[in-house]
């Protein structure tokens, strides 16, 4: 079978990787250079953690990817993926929140840790604690380079026979009686089936499912500390700080010699073509923040600014279906800002839904009512 897959992000290269290795013929478009500067999967780092309230399905599929990472990585003989561990920080501990539910869900998983303030900061120095703060600590997280792992991902993709074809755009997606037909710049393809994996580019390629999915503008911040040694990967780990109510987050020194501050709440919705610059009030806050909760960094001056877009579908699940009223189109996104850890997972659920075979961990990922019943809320 002949299969277009269009974007490569980790949705479209770890599904080029699993359907390639099942023997398909798989060709990837890329409207930029891999990693591509604008797509949601670039970035600097993402975090893997497995603190998902009682969702089973994005549990199993988290640590089904870990495995998958480091067999990856030791593929590559590089390193983009860091064991830290992960502590959350949370002042309103209890029943329905997602940091206690998470606690709840995994307290048999022998990595897993209630602190008190006074143990936490025995343990964790870098941070303040507040009175009547639960720290969950998890020694399982950690975090990846993004943009460093796709790249690393794509060569792996060729190197298996994936076809790739960068700075490509693809313009349109129409789905025929004879296959689907991808509209390029002078020419137009045809495959037996598609996998349209363009991020935030969703809203465009298909709006039929795209006008329900909101990109939104993300910031964060990077501080060069003047102790590096407190904040090195041995040190610190991923951390985030009252997910639901602040969505503080950030990762430990990086190995250009900074430090990764940045907010998971939900920016403004944007153009997916929007410029990538942090904002003087996101700055502003940052640099608040880090004065409240991390000392050692509140004096320290932020060394460079980034943005990134989330593609999130209403419910923030992600989406693996085919295109409603098509068989040969199918839309795999809606990362919704936690899609990327999923990297070593997720290439099996899509390749599963393309090929047609069950698999009860795509489940969650079906399209169904989800966006009708949004769509005339």
């Amino acid at each position: 079978m002949d299969v277009g897959i269009v974007g490569s992000g980790i949705f479209g290269i770890a599904a080029a990787l699993e359907l390639q290795g099942r023997g398909q013929q798989v060709t990837l478009f890329e409207r930029g250079k891999i990693p591509y500067e604008k797509a949601s999967s670039t970035d600097t780092s993402k975090t893997i953690r497995r603190l998902y309230g009682d969702n089973a399905t994005y549990v199993a599929l988290v640590e089904r990817a870990a495995p998958k990472w480091q067999a990856w990585q030791e593929r590559l003989g590089d390193e983009f993926y860091f064991h830290t561990g992960q502590i959350q920080i949370e002042r309103n501990f209890r029943p329905g929140r997602r940091i206690y539910e998470s606690w709840q869900f995994l307290q048999s998983r022998s990595e897993l840790e209630l602190l008190s303030p006074g143990e936490a900061s025995a343990r964790f120095p870098q941070f303040r604690y507040e009175d009547g703060d639960t720290v969950v600590a998890d020694s399982w997280g950690g975090y990846l380079a993004s943009g460093k792992a796709v790249e690393g991902l794509a060569k792996l993709a060729r190197a298996d026979g994936v076809v790739i074809r960068e700075e490509t755009p693809v313009l349109a997606v129409e789905d025929g009686a004879s296959g689907v037909r991808l509209v390029l710049d002078g020419e137009s393809p045809r495959f037996d089936r598609v996998v349209v994996a363009a991020g935030v580019w969703l809203t465009r390629l298909v709006p039929s499912i795209g006008r329900q999915i909101r990109p939104t503008f993300q910031e964060m911040a990077f501080f060069a500390p003047r102790d590096p040694g407190s904040f090195a990967l041995e040190t610190m780990p991923v951390w985030g700080v009252c997910p639901e109510d602040e969505g503080w987050y950030g990762h430990p020194l990086r190995p250009e010699g900074l430090v990764k501050v940045a907010n998971d709440l939900r920016g403004p919705v944007v153009d997916p073509d929007v410029e990538r610059h942090a904002t003087p009030a996101f700055v502003a806050a940052a640099q608040e923040f880090v004065a409240r909760r991390i000392p050692g960094l509140a004096s320290e001056k932020v060394m460079g600014t980034r943005a990134c877009l989330y593609e999130n579908t209403p419910d923030r699940h992600f989406v693996i279906d085919w295109l409603p009223s098509s068989q040969r189109v199918l839309v795999a996104g809606g990362g919704s800002g936690h899609g990327f850890k999923f990297g070593g997972s997720i290439g099996e659920v899509i390749a599963d839904a393309l090929e047609e075979k069950a698999n009860s961990l795509g489940d969650l990922f079906r399209i169904g009512r989800r966006f009708l019943e949004h769509e005339s809320s």
